[in-house]
């Protein structure tokens, strides 16, 4: 049966449940689109001529229109306000992460979830993605035995750190959230999902080691497109016209992305700031160790110095190890003392969306919930909302010097 969508927000995200319902309107029926910026409304006129336009949340209440799930894809700052409203206004939500970028806020929406009796699916893609999930199985199958540690690596890639978290959205944990959560929540929550188990516990350490004044090399100037060195591995203008991060120039143009188009936007950018002298403030580097109900254990490394953008993986059971890497849709297990499985992962039929097929698998298990069928990686906020309590925790931890955080709901 074909399920009412509305999108609170169509921006990156938002965007892509849009396109889904588009492109499957057995599926989703795109009843409604909330969105204040005047680009994206004309933007949505074309693409979407059959969904109802509203500028603001407060006027789509006003029609009680009636639909089956609200994706929430709003800023992280608002989605308390917006959440909640949503909730309080009788709606079920398909709730974009982070949940929200403090503490206080995340467990408010999570009361009102409680409170107007709400389902709340939120998006952490990467439990949907064909990796995680054929990773799951198998844990869940009895192959690898008894789950005892895991370890996962999120290798976020020097371009990206320098993009995203130095100098854009996510560089001041004060304007929005530590890099825990910013970058990490999907990590505790896949570590939360393969174990099945509650995290009790953690310890973490890191900080901000590299990208700062100390490190910057003599002569260098604010703007990189004032600076003398020219081979710099962070130079904005040799960046944002590689192959592998130009699709970041979006961010500061709307133009095609030509290098004279690129070039001519960046200088004076807060994307052409060298990157060892700026206001940014999240950490390049941290290691976080969690410990289980049942004793089991956990670690992850987030580092910044990685050639690539990849996640890695190894799962340690009693009867088997797993080790893979999530870009290379593959992994191996390794029986003791028998042979080693190599599995192949087709991520072909996703045709919507990214995350290694994570949105796209995403929204077919949300399709299949709301019409009441099985549906794999769907869990709901009283779940969701464990990884951020980890993150913040970790954060807490780390800034006291690795001190043992208790997780409490």
């Amino acid at each position: 049966m074909t399920k009412k969508l509305v999108v609170f927000g169509l921006g990156q995200r938002g965007n892509i449940y849009a396109l889904f319902a588009k492109t499957y309107p057995e599926k989703f029926s795109l009843v409604a689109i909330i969105e204040n910026d005047p680009d994206r409304i004309e933007y949505a006129k074309t693409t979407y001529p059959g969904a109802r336009l509203f500028a603001d949340y407060r006027d789509f209440l006003k029609e009680n229109i009636d639909a089956d799930i609200v994706a929430v894809a709003t800023q992280d700052a608002d989605h308390r306000e917006h959440a909640i409203a949503m909730m309080q206004a009788g709606y079920d939500l398909l709730l974009e992460k982070p949940i929200a970028n403090n503490k206080e806020d995340c467990l408010a929406i999570y009361e009102a979830s409680k409170q107007y009796d709400k389902k709340v699916v939120v998006c952490h893609v990467l439990r949907y993605t064909p990796f995680y999930s054929t990773v799951k199985r198998y844990i869940d199958s009895g192959k690898l035995g008894e789950v005892i540690t895991i370890h996962a690596s999120e290798n976020v890639g020097y371009y990206h750190q320098a993009h995203s978290f130095v100098r854009g959205p996510w560089h001041n944990k004060a304007q929005s959230s530590p890099m825990i959560l910013a970058k990490c929540c999907h990590d505790m929550d896949i570590l939360r999902y393969l174990m099945g188990e509650e995290c009790l516990s953690v310890n973490s350490y890191g900080g901000l080691y590299y990208f700062n004044k100390e490190h910057a090399p003599e002569g260098a100037t604010q703007y990189c497109s004032d600076c003398p060195h020219k081979d710099c591995i962070y130079k904005a203008q040799k960046l944002y016209t590689s192959d592998v991060s130009r699709g970041f120039s979006s961010y500061f143009t709307t133009k095609d992305l030509t290098d004279e188009n690129i070039l001519t936007d960046l200088k004076g950018s807060p994307y052409d700031k060298c990157v060892f002298m700026n206001d940014n403030d999240v950490v390049d580097h941290e290691v976080t160790v969690m410990q289980f109900a049942n004793g089991k254990t956990a670690c992850h490394t987030m580092t910044a110095f990685s050639r690539e953008i990849y996640r890695d993986l190894k799962v340690h059971g009693t009867k088997a190890e797993l080790v893979g890497v999530i870009e290379d849709s593959a992994f191996e297990v390794r029986y003791f003392g028998g042979e080693v499985e190599k599995v192949r992962i087709d991520v072909s039929e996703a045709n919507v969306g990214g995350h290694c097929g994570g949105d796209y698998f995403m929204m077919n298990s949300l399709y299949k919930a709301l019409n009441g069928e099985p549906a794999e990686g769907i869990t709901y906020l009283d779940v969701s909302i464990e990884s951020h309590l980890m993150s913040f925790a970790a954060e807490e931890s780390r800034l006291n010097n690795g001190k043992t955080e208790r997780i409490e709901k």
